[in-house]
């Protein structure tokens, strides 16, 4: 009974040589592997911290830009009434060529019902007048982004 006593002695004081012993009754707490558990553990939370940040600045900035690209696009949303389940909202680039075609095909349906078979000169000097005017705009605006009076 001795011999056994001293076996479970012997593993439970760590003298079993290259064997984990269950506790070491001179000095209960392991030390090194709390210190090792507490490390890992601030290390762990710091990882998921710095994982959070990223995760919520990324998220921000698509959400900004996914905004933006929605603005300007236009964006498909859920119905509020009945029929199909998504509505189609229009952008801001939708709206002005939506705009802007709207405003060409009054002025030449306009100009048919009043100049008849001249129409198409007069439609013409529309098309281009447009376009000069919005050329001297653009060149004007560039000229005073980038630095010029």
């Amino acid at each position: 009974m001795s011999s056994s006593g001293d076996g479970l002695l012997s593993f439970i004081n760590g003298d079993t040589s290259g064997e984990n012993p269950i506790v070491d009754a001179s000095n209960p707490v392991n030390w090194g592997r709390l210190g090792q558990t507490i490390l890992t553990s601030i290390i762990a939370t710091t990882v998921a911290g710095v994982t959070n940040v990223v995760s919520a600045i990324t998220g921000a900035w698509v959400s900004i830009f996914g905004g933006f690209e929605a603005f300007l696009e236009g964006s498909v949303q859920t119905s509020s009434g009945p029929g199909l389940p998504f509505d189609y909202v229009p952008g801001v680039i939708d709206v002005v060529i939506g705009g802007v075609s709207t405003a060409y095909g009054n002025a030449f349906s306009y100009s048919s019902a009043q100049f008849g078979i001249f129409a198409l000169p007069v439609n013409t000097a529309i098309v281009l007048a447009s376009v000069y005017i919005l050329s001297v705009g653009l060149q004007a605006s560039a000229s005073r982004l980038f630095g010029g009076g």
